[in-house]
């Protein structure tokens, strides 16, 4: 942890405190701190420093919709938790057995700690808001720092119910460390199988961000593995990597970007990413607290606009449902004045990115502010095979590139 950290910067010239965190926290202890207060020792993920975090009293002019968990909620021994887990016999049992858990996570398990700075004159994280991720180790997928984008909310006739409109959310995240430069159109075409083909950080649907420069100004291409889904008997047909990246260049963008590669005056190069869908209990929670809309409020370059956002570094949890399917049950901006990229301007080692826009410095509710038992659920969400096959790859997710303009 930086010396610094705990420095609220002042000037002569009036400004706003600095923007309050959001992390995830491998718990490895509860205590109480210097002060006497309920705390969680753990580790921030996203950091690797080893804080105590202490959840300050809630002092907002409107009263809480529901009983906020506090940090004695949480408090559970080593092992009490995945013990009683791998003793049930079915999943059914499982997830009945977390709700009943409410907040409660085992050292190991990790929690998402919201709007948090740290005390001056403690070192202690100050926050907020905590929620239960993973209740305990290995129970589901947290990635603390991944270039993340909730997108805009898509919305589809149900083809079983003429005149039902069904709405999907979607994450999309790039993964820019793994970017490839490419200079010829083999290079081109190996970067995007590579890209198509998956990694192992996220899982969901594997996708490819082009993006060509010529040093003033650049574009991006989103290309989203092809699937198509059977509606009477949900089998799924996927195109391979190797099949995708033709149809790619088959189609008319395929052929303007391939015509470029190789020119010298442009830089091309490919960041690979996926796409997973929200799951069903995270997605009735947004339905319920107003529309699903509501899920990219913090991702949106303009506040009352849901129809583009941006990616910025946050924090997501994900969950396995079949044997390779992923969905997201909540995301979050690492900062709560977050910068936002669009595509053709994120960083990565090959182009010095530049944020699209920087949002106001704003407190960003937990989303949603949901009674305390819909917040504990975030690590206990029932999915379904329908989670990925009705809406990840039948969603609406678009199977020809576009350009980003």
């Amino acid at each position: 942890m930086s010396k610094l950290n705990a420095i609220q910067e002042r000037t002569g010239s009036k400004g706003e405190l600095p923007a309050t965190e959001n992390f995830a926290l491998q718990v490895t202890d509860y205590l109480q701190d210097t002060k006497g207060r309920d705390a969680i020792a753990g580790i921030r993920l996203d950091t690797g420093e080893e804080v105590t975090v202490i959840l300050r009293p809630y002092k907002g002019d409107k009263p809480l919709r529901a009983q906020r968990a506090e940090v004695k909620d949480f408090v559970s021994k080593p092992g009490e938790i995945s013990t009683i887990m791998n003793s049930l016999p079915s999943d059914d049992m499982r997830k009945q057995v977390l709700k009943g858990m409410k907040a409660k996570t085992e050292p190991g398990g990790t929690v998402l700690v919201q709007r948090a700075y740290t005390e001056q004159d403690t070192g202690v994280v100050n926050a907020g808001w905590i929620q239960s991720a993973a209740k305990y180790p290995d129970h589901c997928k947290v990635l603390s720092n991944v270039m993340l984008r909730i997108d805009p909310v898509t919305y589809r006739e149900n083809p079983r119910n003429k005149g039902q409109q069904l709405t999907y959310s979607y994450a999309t995240a790039v993964h820019t460390q793994q970017s490839q430069s490419v200079k010829s159109l083999d290079e081109f075409k190996a970067a995007m199988q590579s890209s198509l083909s998956g990694n192992g950080i996220m899982g969901g649907r594997p996708m490819a961000l082009v993006r060509l420069s010529d040093g003033e100004q650049s574009k991006a291409i989103e290309f989203t593995l092809p699937a198509k889904v059977d509606r009477d008997t949900n089998i799924v047909t996927v195109l391979s990597p190797a099949d995708a990246v033709t149809a790619f260049l088959n189609s008319d963008q395929g052929k303007r970007v391939s015509s470029l590669v190789g020119d010298p005056d442009l830089s091309i190069e490919i960041i690979p990413g996926n796409k997973v869908s929200i799951g069903s209990q995270a997605k009735a929670s947004f339905d319920n607290a107003g529309g699903l809309e509501l899920v990219n409020t913090a991702y949106r370059f303009k506040k009352d606009d849901q129809g583009e956002t941006g990616f910025t570094p946050s924090y997501v949890v994900l969950h396995a449902v079949g044997e390779d399917g992923w969905v997201f049950s909540t995301a979050q901006p690492l900062s709560n004045k977050p910068s936002l990229f669009h595509p053709r301007d994120v960083a990565t080692p090959h182009y010095d990115g530049r944020p699209s826009a920087i949002l106001d410095n704003k407190e960003v509710p937990p989303q949603p502010e949901a009674p305390a038992q819909q917040q504990a659920d975030l690590a206990t969400d029932e999915f379904s095979i329908e989670d990925v096959v009705g809406q990840h790859i039948g969603g609406g997710i678009p199977t020809a590139p576009r350009m980003k303009g």
